[in-house]
């Protein structure tokens, strides 16, 4: 059971365990809602916030019209077409690898969690549409869902995390020589717009994640700084010093897609990348040469 003083500190524990800003934001309103324990409201209000950080999760990490794109995803005739909350949760977890691959492959078992998930958000609707004789005013009560609450909430987004990170493992070195081969061998377009010439001197990987796993492809995403060198001129040019060399580093996304059929296999790869040449634009506008 919670503690009344430390229950607000149990709720934004989920905070580094969140996916974005906004997440964040709504779990301060949930601690402003427990701070208040004269209000009979309390654990209404809290239950408010927490609703809207879970539908809020499944817009970002379960979109409908991906879920019914998955292979496990099975309506009989005559059904609704929609998915249920538990497809969702189950798509926001995995996306569109199989169960079995999920449980044998990848060692995860989330049947449980996600019936406790989903029972939670019904405890949260039944607060959220209050009766007189749904209401409940003891602290120690409300404490109690609280607790049940975020410990559904945690374990989803602890979920979340680990079956990202187990896709990710097995592939993660080769998804670092993948996103240097692919700036170190194509023109890249937003530096080429910089200067006469230029060449990559090196690639530095910081960190390669799991960006998204959708319904038929998992995206994985590797982020770090691109070296170059910047010419003006040619190279003689440079040599009679006519010309100008210039050494630069900017930040680079590379977006990896991978078939879920070929989870590990590079060779059915698409790559995508970007260079953020943003901050060279604006210390080196045209105007900027004249003065």
């Amino acid at each position: 059971m919670i503690a009344r003083g430390t229950v607000r500190e149990v709720v934004a524990a989920l905070k580094p365990k969140t996916i974005d800003e906004f997440s964040s934001w709504v779990i301060d309103g949930a601690e402003r809602a427990l701070a208040d324990e004269a209000n009979p409201l309390r654990l209404n209000f809290f239950s408010t916030a927490m609703r809207i950080l879970f539908e809020h999760m499944m817009d970002m990490l379960a979109p409908k019209d991906q879920v019914v794109q998955c292979q496990w995803f099975k309506r009989k005739d005559g059904e609704d077409s929609r998915p249920t909350r538990t497809e969702r949760i189950m798509f926001a977890i995995q996306g569109g690898l199989s169960e079995t691959f999920v449980r044998e492959e990848l060692k995860l078992d989330t049947s449980s969690l996600r019936t406790r998930l989903r029972a939670t958000i019904d405890e949260l609707n039944k607060q959220i549409h209050g009766r007189e004789n749904t209401i409940l005013r003891d602290l120690s009560a409300q404490n109690a869902i609280v607790e049940a609450t975020v410990a559904a909430m945690g374990g989803f987004l602890d979920a979340v995390r680990e079956c990202r990170a187990a896709v990710l493992e097995p592939i993660a070195e080769a998804l670092d020589e993948a996103a240097v081969d692919a700036l170190i061998t194509d023109t890249i377009g937003d530096i080429d717009e910089l200067a006469s010439h230029h060449s990559v001197e090196d690639v530095d990987i910081d960190d390669v994640v799991v960006q998204s796993i959708g319904a038929e492809t998992i995206t994985y995403r590797a982020k770090g700084a691109l070296s170059v060198v910047l010419q003006w001129g040619s190279n003689s040019d440079v040599r009679r010093g006519d010309g100008i060399e210039l050494p630069q580093s900017f930040p680079f996304y590379c977006d990896i897609a991978v078939p879920l059929s070929e989870l590990w296999d590079l060779s059915f790869a698409e790559t995508n990348y970007g260079v953020d040449t943003g901050e060279w634009r604006e210390r080196f506008e045209p105007d900027d040469w004249d003065r």
